[in-house]
């Protein structure tokens, strides 16, 4: 993953109410997906009944992967999703997105 596509998603799922679908997706995509909904979803730009919504989304996609052990050192959320990297790289990028001020500001430039 990129920055500019983190970024994105995190934008279409913080400030778009953008809902993904993680049925059918192959194994491993379904992991990365699932762990990508699980940490966005636990930042506090999101409503209470979105990080809900959110984390059904993420619950669901989880509970039928098989266990897999994570071979590097990352975050807690990656590990139980198996994976070998986790967000960290991409928080500088995410940062300036998760605020109260920049959430204002999409209000302003649609009113």
């Amino acid at each position: 993953m990129t920055d500019q596509e983190v970024v994105k998603a995190a934008l279409e799922v913080w400030h778009q109410g953008y809902v993904p679908t993680l049925s059918g997706l192959p194994l491993e995509e379904r992991r990365l997906a699932g762990y990508l909904v699980d940490r966005l979803s636990r930042f506090n730009c999101l409503s209470a009944e979105q990080k809900k919504e959110l984390q059904t989304v993420a619950s669901d996609a989880k509970a039928n992967l098989p266990e897999r052990l994570s071979r590097e050192r990352v975050d807690g959320l990656a590990r139980s999703w198996g994976l070998d990297h986790d967000l960290r790289p991409f928080m500088k990028a995410l940062l300036p997105f998760q605020t109260r001020h920049y959430k204002r500001g999409l209000d302003k430039t649609a009113a």
